[in-house]
C-alpha cells in the first residue's frame, strides 16, 4: 500500500513534493483556527466547527484545543471517523435513514455524545425504536428550514409538532433546533449577507420561542457558517455556530472574506508546455473539485484556468511573466471548493517554513455513508 508519510519525510522543501499535492500551510491554518476560537472565547456562543471541510482527526483535535467544544459532520461515516480519533463530542447535521445506518449510529451513541437532526415523524419512530433496542439515549435536534429549501421542517407549528414527536419517543432527547442558512454563507457582499442571514434566521429564533412556551427544551440553537460567523456569533439565543471553511479557505469564500488565511492548497507541476500562450498542469478533476470554478493563482498574473479533464488542466498564458513558465515547473492554485477537493486527496502535506513537518491521512474522505 501506498504510504506517502514515508515516502516524504520532515524537512523535505515544499518545492521538492510530488504533485499533484494538497499542501497547507501551517502557520496559516493555526492561525486561522485561533482567530475563530477568539472570537467565540469572547462571546457566549460556542464554536462547533464542521469537519466536512478538513477531513481530517488531527486538525479537528486542534480546534478543540483551541476551544471548540466539539465538530460537526455530514456523514455518519465521518462521524464514525472522528469518534475512532477520540473526538468526545458529534453533531451530524445530516438525516439518517435504514436500519444499517441506525445501527451503526447506536453503536457509536454508546462511544460518545453523538447527537443527530431529523425533520420526519417517520425517522423520529425509526430512530426512537432503535434507540431503545440498544438502550442508549439519542440526543436529537429538529432541522428548520431557514429558506435554503434543502431539508428541515417549516418554522412554526410544524417544528414545534415535530418537536412534540421527539419528545414523546422513548429513547430520544430533544436538545434543540438545527438551522443552516447555507444559501447566503457566500454571497460577496458583507452587508447583504448579514441582512439576509438575519431574515433566514429570524423564524428559526421564533420557532424556539414557541418551543419554550410548550415548555420543550431548546437548550441547542445551532447554524451559521464561515460566512456568517460574526453575524450568527452574535444572535440572541444561538448557542453554537458552525463554521467549516475557514480552516482551509477557497476560492468561493475569499470572494466572500478577507478575514481569514488561504492555508489550503494544491501544489501542481507545469507537464506539457508546447504553445507560446498555454501551459497543462497535472492536476485535473481528480486533484480539483470543478463545483465552483474557476481556481485562484495567488500571486501568479496573466494565468487563467482556461479547460480541466480527468488528469490535465489547461492553462491560458496572457502575459509574457506568465509565458516564462517551463515544463516542470510548479505552481500553487487555490480551489473553488475545498469540502470536494480535499475529498480527492488521501494525504494532506502539512508545510511549515516552506518544508514538510508532517503527513496526514484524510481518514473521513470518501465516507459518504
Amino acid at each position: 500500500m501506498f504510504d506517502a508519510a514515508s515516502t516524504w519525510l520532515p524537512g523535505t522543501p515544499k518545492e521538492e513534493l510530488d504533485t499533484p499535492a494538497f499542501v497547507i500551510d501551517l502557520d496559516a491554518m493555526e492561525r486561522n483556527i485561533r482567530r475563530m476560537a477568539d472570537y467565540f472565547a469572547e462571546r457566549p456562543v460556542n464554536l462547533r466547527p464542521h469537519s466536512k471541510h478538513h477531513k481530517t482527526p488531527a486538525i479537528a483535535r486542534k480546534q478543540l484545543d483551541a476551544g471548540a467544544i466539539g465538530v460537526c459532520c455530514q456523514k455518519l461515516g465521518e462521524a464514525e471517523v472522528m469518534v475512532d480519533a477520540g473526538i468526545p463530542d458529534v453533531l451530524v447535521t445530516y438525516q439518517l435513514w435504514g436500519a444499517a445506518k441506525l445501527r451503526r449510529l447506536m453503536s457509536l451513541v454508546r462511544r460518545a455524545d453523538v447527537k443527530v437532526i431529523v425533520d420526519d415523524a417517520r425517522n423520529v419512530a425509526d430512530l426512537s425504536e432503535a434507540a431503545q433496542a440498544f438502550g442508549v439515549t439519542l440526543g436529537t435536534l429538529v432541522e428548520v428550514n431557514t429558506g435554503h429549501n434543502r431539508t428541515g421542517v417549516d418554522p412554526g407549528a410544524p417544528a414545534v409538532a415535530l418537536a412534540k414527536a421527539v419528545a414523546a419517543s422513548p429513547g430520544l432527547a430533544l436538545r434543540g433546533v438545527h438551522g443552516y442558512a447555507g444559501h447566503v454563507q457566500a454571497i460577496p457582499d458583507e452587508e447583504e449577507r448579514a441582512e439576509k442571514d438575519r431574515a433566514a434566521m429570524a423564524p428559526v429564533f421564533e420557532t424556539v420561542e414557541q418551543l419554550r412556551r410548550e415548555g420543550l427544551d431548546a437548550d441547542i440553537v445551532t447554524g451559521g457558517g464561515t460566512g456568517t460567523y460574526k453575524t450568527a456569533g452574535n444572535y440572541t439565543g444561538m448557542t453554537e455556530l458552525q463554521p467549516g471553511s475557514y480552516v482551509f479557505m477557497d476560492a468561493q469564500y475569499r470572494r466572500a472574506t478577507t478575514d481569514f488565511e488561504v492555508s489550503g492548497r494544491i501544489l501542481a507541476t507545469v507537464m506539457s508546455r508546447v504553445a507560446e500562450d498555454r501551459a497543462v498542469l497535472d492536476a485535473g478533476m481528480k486533484t480539483v473539485s470543478t463545483d465552483q470554478w474557476p481556481p485562484l493563482f495567488p500571486g501568479m498574473e496573466g494565468i487563467e484556468a482556461k479547460s480541466i479533464s480527468d488528469e490535465h488542466m489547461v492553462l491560458t498564458l496572457t502575459d509574457s511573466d506568465a509565458r516564462q513558465l517551463r515544463a516542470g515547473d510548479k505552481l500553487e492554485l487555490v480551489p473553488g471548493h475545498n469540502d470536494t477537493t480535499v475529498n480527492l486527496h488521501s494525504h494532506l502535506f502539512a508545510v511549515r517554513n516552506e518544508a514538510l513537518e508532517t503527513v496526514w491521512e484524510t481518514a473521513a474522505r470518501g465516507r459518504i455513508r
